[in-house]
């Protein structure tokens, strides 16, 4: 009975562990699953030498570790982004689109596509960026950062592109989010601001009080259902 009772709390503690992703392509500035909740995951400094990525369309890659979650990129054309609040304009005040669709993906790898170059905000061949994920299993907005230099023309590596794009398949919004009366296209950096943990250092948590509800949470997880059934398991015993 015991061995059967360690074996439901070991359940219990796995499926509670299912808690975060990784930015697998292009390579993100660092992961610590504790601090995934914050900017950047937790890593907000620039990482040296950027890595090259495609002026037009180029391939994102992550791994999903919820049995369904929302995601969403978007960009800063900042040299050194600090905090959320420089992913939602450029240095001349230009307005930041998304650089996805905000749409679900399932447990395991995958990939979307992204093509920086069409945001119209004057990205051209050389151009520096900072990409951040942002990802939603139920439990809170976790992300990632890499940071690139755009190039025209740049070949992705044969074994990174990707043909099965998530964000066409499970695209819920468009990749301009509307927020109350009128369009806001950095709808989802508002929200990222506003959900991340706030710290003593305002360029670490970001100071948006943008829309909290960016995303519609009808997402039913296999690791919660997981987790009540080993409850219930323990009550039984």
């Amino acid at each position: 009975m015991f061995a059967l009772k360690a074996l439901l709390v070991n359940a219990l503690v796995a499926s509670s562990a299912l808690a975060h992703f990784t930015l697998d392509y292009p390579t993100s500035r660092g992961f610590d699953d504790d601090n995934e909740p914050q900017y950047c995951g937790g890593f907000p400094s620039v990482a040296s030498p950027r890595q090259p990525f495609p002026l037009g369309q180029g391939p994102i890659h992550i791994d999903s570790h919820h049995a369904l979650a929302t995601v969403v990129a978007f960009i800063s054309t900042s040299s050194d982004p600090t905090s959320f609040d420089d992913f939602n304009k450029t240095s001349n005040g230009t307005s930041i689109p998304l650089a996805s669709s905000i749409f679900q993906v399932k447990q395991g790898e995958a990939c979307f596509n992204v093509d920086l170059g069409n945001l119209g905000v004057g990205l051209t061949n050389g151009s520096e960026v900072t990409l951040q994920v942002q990802y939603d299993g139920g439990d809170g907005n976790l992300y990632q950062c890499t940071d690139l230099i755009l190039i025209e023309g740049y070949s992705v590596p044969s074994n990174e592109t990707c043909t099965n794009d998530a964000s066409l398949s499970g695209a819920s919004s468009s990749s301009t989010a509307s927020s109350g009366s009128g369009s806001s296209s950095a709808a989802a950096t508002s929200a990222a601001s506003s959900s991340a943990p706030s710290s003593s250092s305002s360029s670490s948590s970001g100071s948006s009080s943008g829309a909290q509800g960016m995303f519609s949470k009808n997402i039913v997880e296999m690791a919660l259902m997981g987790v009540l059934a080993g409850i219930a398991g323990l009550a039984l015993l």
